[in-house]
């Protein structure tokens, strides 16, 4: 939410004030110019000045865009009779709501009490010293990989030894990239082509930003008129679902 004021005022012998909202500045100097080509056709120009009025704002905070998203604007002009004294004013606003969902889906097959890897992801260069004062180069991972161990029990359900994580490369740092890391580990019991949410992970990241003119930008409800205000919110949440199914003879002859 943001606000411009602007206004000016004319008369004979001075005049000072700013641009109003989306009109030029009353009592403009006018030029015009004609001209005559060699086709016998005539063109005016006109051009307007005022050097006495100026394009800026008494406040000047309007609502600032957003990615390519536009703040929609209202603005007013309240002037006199003879156009000699004007106020005008200005509010923007813009609000934009964005959703977005990642799914990643590994799968592996493994046989029973048997522990069974998938990853993918990239791995990332970094130096290091030898004792002898050498340098070489390793790589540290940032994957999605997924970790299982099942094991059947008498009764047809399965337990899960489970070890998830979800990296992602973050910062880059003088020592290389940092590595921005999300794991869990557990064990559960789940019965056959059953699903249960392992773990999850909410981040919630609020910002709250306020431009405003001194003192003025302070006084209760009035103040509002020369100052603009920001927020903005990012929600994250990532979830863990696990779903086991056994294969049986049959269906792994297909």
């Amino acid at each position: 939410l943001g606000v411009r004021l602007g206004g000016g005022i004319l008369n004979p012998r001075s005049s000072f004030g700013t641009t109003p909202v989306g009109l030029p500045p009353p009592g403009l100097n006018t030029t015009t110019y004609s001209v005559t080509n060699t086709g016998g056709v005539t063109t005016s120009t006109t051009t307007a000045t005022n050097p006495l009025f100026n394009t800026g704002n008494f406040v000047n905070l309007p609502a600032t865009s957003n990615d390519s998203n536009v703040p929609g604007a209202f603005a007013i002009s309240l002037f006199n009779s003879s156009v000699s004294r004007m106020l005008n004013l200005e509010i923007s606003a813009l609000e934009a709501d964005g959703k977005g969902k990642v799914v990643s889906s590994p799968r592996v097959v493994t046989a029973d009490q048997t522990k069974a890897i998938i990853e993918q992801g990239t791995q990332l260069p970094y130096q290091t010293a030898t004792s002898s004062g050498a340098t070489s180069i390793a790589f540290q991972k940032a994957n999605l990989s997924l970790e299982v161990t099942p094991q059947i029990t008498p009764e047809g359900n399965i337990i899960l030894d489970l070890d998830v994580s979800n990296d992602s490369v973050g910062q880059a740092t003088s020592a290389g990239f940092a590595i921005n890391t999300k794991h869990v580990k557990t064990q559960v019991l789940v019965e056959n082509g059953g699903t249960v949410v392992i773990g999850g992970i909410y981040t919630l990241t609020e910002t709250n930003n306020t431009d405003k003119v001194p003192l003025l930008g302070d006084i209760p409800v009035v103040g509002n008129l020369f100052k603009t205000n920001s927020r903005v919110s990012n929600k994250q949440e990532m979830l863990v679902f696990i779903t086991p199914k056994m294969i049986t003879e049959r269906s792994a002859m297909r």
